[in-house]
């Protein structure tokens, strides 16, 4: 793999460029949830993508972000979002890097463009969640400076999918006023 590029989008990419990637990560989603046990309706990453889109104005400035990750010939390899829940805080949504980029550092160049946008936005703090089998965040957030929390977090998905709770991990960075970057 090529260099990778990252871009913070001030519009949305076009509908079918970005639905190529999210497809990819609402599938693998599906995928996780299945081998866990949960009995998931097939169009479940369709109505997800419909979902994506029907709000997806709240990952765009001035309310969050939308980070892309692309490829020496413009294809997205990897994406990752971010909205406002309220004045001082944001939550990390949708990160994904296809297996084309992954080991490349893909993940953790998305992560910290959403730390320096939520920075830039005057956010104090950022949230995420990820469900148990996802490994790959579960270990990558605590090396960006994430600390994983006991006591759940009333995140997107905390809200919107109950049955998803006793499986969810949660993770809080304190932004204000400190270095967010790697640590050393």
């Amino acid at each position: 793999m090529s260099r990778i590029n990252i871009v913070l989008c001030k519009t949305l990419p076009p509908k079918d460029d970005l639905n190529g990637i999210l497809i990819r990560y609402y599938e693998t989603v599906v995928s996780r949830m299945r081998r866990m046990g949960f009995e998931i309706d097939d169009s479940a990453p369709t109505s997800a993508l419909a979902e994506f889109w029907a709000n997806a104005d709240a990952y765009l400035p001035p309310n969050g972000c939308l980070v892309l990750a692309q490829d020496a010939d413009g294809q997205i390899v990897g994406c990752g979002m971010m909205k406002k829940l309220d004045a001082e805080t944001g939550e990390l949504k949708r990160v994904f890097v296809g297996e084309a980029a992954r080991g490349t550092g893909t993940g953790r160049a998305l992560i910290q463009a959403r730390i320096d946008a939520a920075r830039e936005m005057g956010l104090k703090r950022l949230v995420a969640d990820t469900l148990t089998p996802n490994v790959e965040m579960r270990s990558l957030y605590p090396k960006l400076g994430f600390t994983e929390v006991e006591e759940p977090i009333e995140t997107t998905t905390y809200l919107d999918q109950p049955m998803l709770r006793p499986h969810m991990h949660y993770f809080v960075m304190e932004i204000e006023g400190s270095d967010a970057s790697a640590p050393p």
